[in-house]
């Protein structure tokens, strides 16, 4: 079985060559049989040097050429090859690494296919792509980035080839799947050097603060080894994924960010899915960096209540009222500090 290789540049769309894994026909269902598609930067054809890669999962749903083109022209980050990975319609087998009750019950066929399909983009395609191309050939220059399921494959595939990649990208991620099981995963390993950001807009919600506390507990930089995007009013959509997907390349190979340029606070009344009828309540600081990073202080800030009898604040930001008054909150972030004022009823129209 054959797929596609497709080269993409700034003019035009070529059909380079065909790949067949290890010179071995292979059936129809195999993790191989898919198409890639190979982004060049806007230097590629008139130069020499060699470029870091980022590895693009469900490569077939991102129409991201002319964003790349304008944000490595802009210099936002480092000009890149970027390789986008069609999906098949063995998706969740692919991306998969565990066994879930719920998937099983409403996906029955599927398998967890995940470290075979880890083996064949380490094993088969990296290889290739770096016979084929002026690549930056070693850890320190690969990433992989996806959404929802390949948010989760791409962060358990970092961190369990980390001498194959240095960064994961994760797009509203299913770490939900197992329970959370990779947390677990990832809590039980040494240290990995892997840069991890990943995102999840409060219209999907789930509580994924977790990840960042075990991944600086093991000793990573929040801001610039781990960053979490809180997105108020964030949808499970690719065009969501794509208005943020400068940020994992900004942290693969943007510049250093050398000060804050924006910190404000945002108010949060988040529908809990998981319980029926109830509500996550959350003030949600906002970082935005000079290299354009952007993230969530979250459970990094540290909140006083300033009229501590009608109200607290946790350590996450989340909150709760003892009373029907506003509460007056000061927050502080890396020495910046922002005061709000959560108002009581506009709360309580949000619900």
């Amino acid at each position: 079985m054959m797929r596609n290789i497709v080269l993409a540049t700034a003019a035009a769309i070529l059909l380079l060559t065909t790949f067949t894994s290890c010179d071995k026909s292979v059936s129809a269902d195999d993790v191989s049989n898919r198409d890639v598609r190979v982004y060049l930067p806007p230097s590629y054809q008139s130069s020499t040097k060699r470029y870091p890669v980022a590895y693009l999962l469900d490569g077939d749903m991102w129409s991201v050429d002319n964003l790349l083109n304008n944000y490595m022209k802009s210099g936002r980050f480092e000009e890149m090859i970027v390789v986008k990975i069609s999906s098949t319609e063995n998706r969740t087998s692919d991306f998969l690494p565990y066994e879930d009750a719920y998937l099983r019950s409403v996906q029955p066929s599927y398998t967890p296919n995940a470290r075979r399909f880890a083996d064949f983009i380490v094993g088969d395609l990296i290889p290739r792509i770096d016979r084929e191309y002026r690549t930056m050939a070693d850890r320190d220059n690969r990433a992989i980035i996806g959404a929802s399921f390949g948010g989760l494959f791409a962060t358990w595939t970092a961190f369990n080839y980390e001498s194959t990649f240095s960064m994961a990208g994760a797009f509203s991620p299913s770490f939900w799947v197992a329970d959370f099981k990779l947390y677990d995963e990832i809590a039980a390993m040494p240290k990995r050097s892997i840069k991890v950001w990943y995102d999840i807009g409060t219209l999907e919600w789930n509580d994924y603060l977790p990840l960042s506390d075990i991944l600086v507990g093991k000793g990573g930089t929040y801001g610039s080894d781990v960053a979490y995007y809180e997105v108020k009013g964030g949808a499970h959509k690719v065009l969501d994924w794509v208005a943020r997907f400068h940020c994992p390349l900004i942290m693969f190979k943007g510049p250093p960010a050398k000060e804050m340029i924006s910190f404000a606070t945002e108010l949060e009344v988040i529908t809990n899915t998981s319980e029926n009828g109830k509500y996550n309540l959350r003030l949600n600081p906002i970082v935005l960096m000079d290299n354009y990073l952007i993230y969530s202080a979250a459970q990094f800030a540290s909140y006083q209540v300033l009229n501590p009898q009608d109200g607290i604040v946790r350590y996450d930001g989340s909150f709760d009222f003892f009373s029907m008054k506003d509460l007056h909150v000061r927050i502080e972030y890396k020495g910046v500090v922002d005061t709000v004022r959560v108002s009581y009823e506009e709360v309580q129209s949000l619900k």
